[in-house]
């Protein structure tokens, strides 16, 4: 039986339950980056964090939360086959 494929054999690798797409990573990082802007909120809602400190914090947070997202859309891209 040599060099006779059938049909049925199928050729392509199998693919695992451990393989993260990018989308999946981007996912990820955009529901981490959710939940901690709602805890800095909570903390602002109940006077543990000062609205003045946070109205300084508040800036710099979007910064890093477009810049985790930027770079989660720049891997997707990147790891596109």
């Amino acid at each position: 039986m040599g060099g006779v494929i059938s049909p049925s054999m199928n050729l392509e690798p199998e693919k695992t339950g451990t393989d993260f797409s990018a989308l999946g990573v981007a996912r990820v990082l955009a529901g981490l980056t959710i939940l901690a802007l709602a805890a800095v909120a909570v903390l602002v809602v109940l006077d543990v964090i000062p609205r003045t400190a946070f109205a300084e914090v508040a800036g710099k947070t979007a910064m890093v939360a477009g810049i985790c997202v930027v770079s989660a859309i720049a891997i997707g891209f990147l790891s596109r086959r």
